[in-house]
């Protein structure tokens, strides 16, 4: 894709994820993102700023940042399947 249908590709993704709990992907593989108390949409700052956003920041400390998302990974072989950056954001994973 050219740079310019990128940036379009992901501002579409952004909003639904934002309104849907659901980016292209997430919708392919029939899931979505829900907030853990009620399973309602999640909404911008759950599903974007602190399960991508924060995530990221995190996620991009040097070395500590490295050790941060291996583990962050590795959550998701916990009982509960959700890893740091949901209980970060309080969502999980359901199918849609």
């Amino acid at each position: 894709l050219l740079e310019s249908e990128t940036r379009v590709l992901d501002i579409y993704n952004l909003m639904r994820l934002s309104t849907h709990g659901q980016t292209i992907g997430k919708k392919w593989m029939g899931i979505r993102i829900a907030r853990l108390e009620d399973n309602s949409n999640p909404g911008f700052v759950k599903a974007v700023l602190l399960r991508g956003f924060v995530n990221g920041l995190i996620g991009a400390v040097p070395l500590i940042g490295a050790f941060y998302s291996l583990v962050d990974i590795c959550f998701i072989f916990r009982a509960d399947r959700r890893c740091i950056h949901d209980l970060i954001a309080g969502t999980h994973v359901l199918k849609a």
